[in-house]
């Protein structure tokens, strides 16, 4: 029986726009795919943080996201990288650019869902920049975070990154649950095999689409039509 249910936040509850991100970061004179080669050197000992479905972080990109490097250690490595005279707000900006908006009745639901009963939580790989972000701008405020989730697990927090099982066994210590009592939503299959693998019950989550860091068209269905027969399994 169902009892916890484990929202990822990019592509579940946030909307985020990755691949305009990355136009940012390109426009800053980075080139992407030198950038990228670089990173994939760097070995952290662990699989690559997922950052979205096709998307991962490599290098001192997972180690901001599992917070092994302060925000400014990682703009400044970034920073190595543009053009000359490009600042840390600049690429902090366009850094941010990704998160764009969570929908009202995304968290209407999961108001819903937590007085029905059932201990909501949230895993997600982020970092420090655009946590501070999604809370002010996003949620609206850390009080309103604090009314939704019983539990909020952060990468960045925990010095754990999605797909690697170390992060969902901790999520189950913290949360005093089996994994086949839990329900966990994202939108990575690479992220959901893995907490499957381990006796979770999964749901994908279909995202919107986005141009330009805007939202142009919501997913058919999202998890939100879908999680009703999941909390029935």
């Amino acid at each position: 029986m169902i009892k916890n249910i484990i929202f990822d936040l990019g592509g579940v509850l946030l909307d985020i726009d990755l691949v305009y991100c990355m136009q940012q970061m390109s426009a800053l004179g980075i080139d992407l795919k030198a950038y990228e080669q670089a990173e994939k050197q760097v070995n952290t000992g662990k699989k690559a943080a997922v950052l979205g479905e096709g998307m991962v972080a490599n290098g001192a990109m997972h180690l901001y996201q599992t917070g092994d490097i302060s925000t400014h250690d990682f703009l400044a490595g970034i920073q190595k990288h543009c053009r000359p005279g490009t600042t840390e707000a600049q690429i902090l900006e366009a850094w941010d650019t990704c998160c764009i908006d969570i929908p009202q009745y995304r968290l209407d639901k999961v108001k819903e869902l937590k007085q029905r009963g059932y201990q909501i939580c949230m895993l997600s790989n982020t970092n420090e920049a655009h946590w501070v972000k999604i809370v002010s701008q996003c949620f609206g405020g850390q009080e309103v975070v604090n009314s939704l989730f019983d539990h909020v697990f952060l990468s960045q927090e925990m010095h754990m990154a999605k797909p690697n099982d170390d992060i969902y066994l901790e999520v189950l210590k913290q949360v005093g649950a089996q994994a086949e009592e839990c329900l966990f939503i994202d939108d990575s299959k690479t992220n959901l095999e893995a907490a499957a693998a381990l006796g979770f019950h999964t749901l994908h989550a279909a995202t919107s689409k986005t141009h330009h860091g805007k939202v142009i068209q919501r997913a058919e269905k999202e998890w939100m039509d879908e999680i009703e027969k999941e909390l029935q399994r």
